[in-house]
This record gives C-alpha cells, sequence and structure tokens, in this order.
C-alpha cells in the first residue's frame, strides 16, 4: 500500500489531518522538523520521518515511496516578522511541491488560508474573487499559493484548501487566545465582561473538517488544479462569537449592540491604537496567568492579544463553500455555537485553560 504524507505532522493542523488520514486506514508517513513534536501522530499509528524540510535533498528522501502529500506546514502569527513568515508559508511551502514532485508523487494536497483574499470584495467570497491581500500574513500565504499553482503547471497534481479561521482541541492562537482570555477572566472571579452581540460577519471552521477536507481533496478526481474554500455553515457577527466563547466559560456579556456602521467605525479607529496600549493589555493578561499559576491552576496557555486580529472588524468574512460541497462535502461541525463548548471542555480536561 502506498503512503501519504503528512508535511507538518507535529502542527495544529497537521496532527489532525494524520489522525483522520490513520482513522480511514490510509498508510500514513508523518513528517516534521527534527525538533518537532510526533507524539500525536505516533499514537495515532503513523510512520514518523523528521527532516528539515528547507533542503531540498532531505525533504526528497522523507517523501519517498509517497503517492500522495498533505502539505500542513504553515506559520500562523499575526505578530510575526514578513521574513518569518515567507520562510515558512511560501519558501517552504514550495520546497514541499517541488520535492514532491520531483519523487513522483500523483497528488499534493496544500493547505493554504482564506487569507489570501485580503478583505473580501464579495460576499460571500467565491474561490475565483480578487485577491487583494494586505497584511505580512495574507501576503506570505498568497506567495505560497502561488508558488504551489506553479508546480502544478509543471507536473505536479495539486489541490489548494482555503479554511476560515481555524478552531479545535490543540490549536494555541486564534479563537483559542480568546478562550484563554474569558476562561483566566473566570478564574480570577470576573462574571462579566463588555461584550456587546453583532458586528461583522465571520466564518470559523473545526479543524475536524480541515482534516476531512483534506482526505477528500487528495483522493477526488475534480480536486486537480482547483481551489477549495471550507467554512461551518453559519457565519457569526463577531460580537456574537465572543459572547458565545465567554458563555461556555461561565461568564456573561453586559453592552448594547452596536450598528454597522459603528462597529466600522470601530474597526477604523482601532487600527489605529497605540501599540502602547496593547502592550498594556498583554502585560495584565500575563501577570494574571502568574497569578493563577501561583494559586496552583494549571493552565497552559498565556492569553495574548495581537492588534492584527483588529483589522478583522473592518467588514464581513464569508465565504462561498459551493465548489467543495459540489464533491460531496458537508461539515461535521456546522455552527461554532454548538461546537465551541466541547473544545472548551477539552482545554479544561487537559489543563490548558483554568478550570
Amino acid at each position: 500500500m502506498t503512503a501519504i504524507a503528512v508535511a507538518g505532522a507535529g502542527g495544529f493542523i497537521g496532527s489532525h489531518v494524520v489522525e483522520q488520514l490513520v482513522a480511514a486506514n490510509h498508510r500514513v508517513v508523518a513528517l516534521d522538523r527534527p525538533s518537532a513534536d510526533l507524539s500525536v501522530a505516533e499514537a495515532a499509528g503513523a510512520e514518523l520521518r523528521q527532516a528539515d524540510l528547507l533542503d531540498e535533498g532531505a525533504a526528497e528522501k522523507a517523501l519517498e515511496g509517497c503517492e500522495r502529500v498533505i502539505n500542513a506546514t504553515g506559520l500562523f502569527d499575526l505578530r510575526a516578522t514578513d521574513a518569518e513568515l515567507d520562510r515558512i508559508n511560501a519558501h517552504l511551502a514550495r520546497r514541499v511541491a517541488t520535492a514532491a514532485r520531483r519523487v513522483g508523487a500523483r497528488r499534493f494536497v496544500h493547505i493554504s488560508s482564506v487569507a489570501v483574499y485580503g478583505k473580501p470584495t464579495r460576499q460571500p467570497m467565491p474561490e475565483d474573487g480578487d485577491q487583494r491581500p494586505s497584511s505580512p500574513y495574507e501576503r506570505s500565504k498568497q506567495r505560497g499559493e502561488q508558488a504551489i499553482l506553479a508546480e502544478h503547471r509543471d507536473g505536479l497534481e495539486v489541490a489548494v484548501l482555503r479554511p476560515t479561521l481555524v478552531y479545535g482541541p490543540r490549536s494555541t492562537y486564534g479563537q483559542a487566545m480568546m478562550i484563554a482570555m474569558a476562561a483566566q477572566a473566570k478564574a480570577l472571579g470576573v462574571d462579566r465582561l463588555p461584550l456587546v452581540p453583532g458586528g461583522p460577519l465571520g466564518h470559523h471552521v473545526h479543524v475536524e473538517d480541515v482534516a476531512r477536507a483534506s482526505e477528500l481533496l487528495s483522493f477526488h478526481p475534480d480536486a486537480a488544479g482547483r481551489c477549495f474554500n471550507v467554512a461551518d455553515g453559519h457565519p457569526l457577527p463577531f460580537g456574537d462569537s465572543l459572547l458565545t466563547i465567554a458563555k461556555a466559560c461561565g461568564m456573561r456579556g453586559f453592552g448594547v449592540r452596536l450598528a454597522q456602521p459603528m462597529w466600522r467605525l470601530l474597526g477604523l479607529v482601532s487600527r489605529h491604537l497605540p501599540n502602547r496600549a496593547l502592550n498594556r493589555l498583554n502585560g495584565q493578561l500575563a501577570r494574571g496567568h502568574r497569578a493563577l499559576k501561583a494559586r496552583g491552576y494549571q493552565a497552559q496557555l498565556t492569553p495574548r492579544f495581537d492588534k492584527g486580529w483588529l483589522a478583522y472588524l473592518s467588514g464581513d468574512y464569508v465565504f462561498d463553500t459551493q465548489r467543495l460541497s459540489s464533491l460531496g462535502f458537508e461539515p461535521k461541525h456546522g455552527d461554532f455555537r454548538q461546537s465551541i463548548t466541547d473544545v472548551i471542555d477539552w482545554y479544561r480536561q487537559q489543563q490548558w485553560i483554568a478550570s
């Protein structure tokens, strides 16, 4: 039986892709850098291979015997520099794809991001919509996609998956930071937060559905040479998402519902928020984390807020998923409001947040 390799198998998304593939009875090669933690992949029963994938020869050797490759490598950090983001999201992605082509892989699935669109110019945003990335992260994801699709033109059969904001067990960023903030506030005796419903619409997607979609694109004959958005079925207003998290952590929100123009104004103003204000907030969060540890709480996640997130208050981020649906895909976790409770329970059980 030929193997399917998962590059970036030690990461949040990659580890779930490995579990999905093993559960579906595929022979799986879990591939990552020598320092990566592949314990999840090992427990799942995958074959482990560790190599510096930026090294052309090492990448090719690591992919030998693999008929299909899923590239789950990537850096998702809105504070990272252009150079750091390009190194992983563009250069490393191209290196893995080139190696896959040279060893004769039949299909290459690249897990990209809806970030390639920048602020969507259409609602919902289809895969062939204009791409206007503006942040360093968004531009790095676009460059990675362009590099991968160049390999498709050179003979590698490529499919690109573009998830929206991914959440789920083992995530340490994105909504995980919001969960850590709410759980910390609750543990410190705060019962209510100044959160209001409404705001710009945004899509989420559970990591298990990203893994399932990756498997589908690895084998479906109609996936080659195409890009696919993946999201849940119910985009939520920004304020409602935060309120859902707060409620699941045992808290309440308070405040009045803001009209859409006020949210857009808030987004515009917040983008010019001085760095010292966010540094002060993150300093308070770090002190709160230390206080909980001093009380005996086991909370691995230190909450943090990055300025880059404020840009997403400026408009709706809703995405068209009909193309993926046409291949027979349906999200298992269709509603963030229902699924996030189980995710928060996982964080508590694993002592990633205070409980």
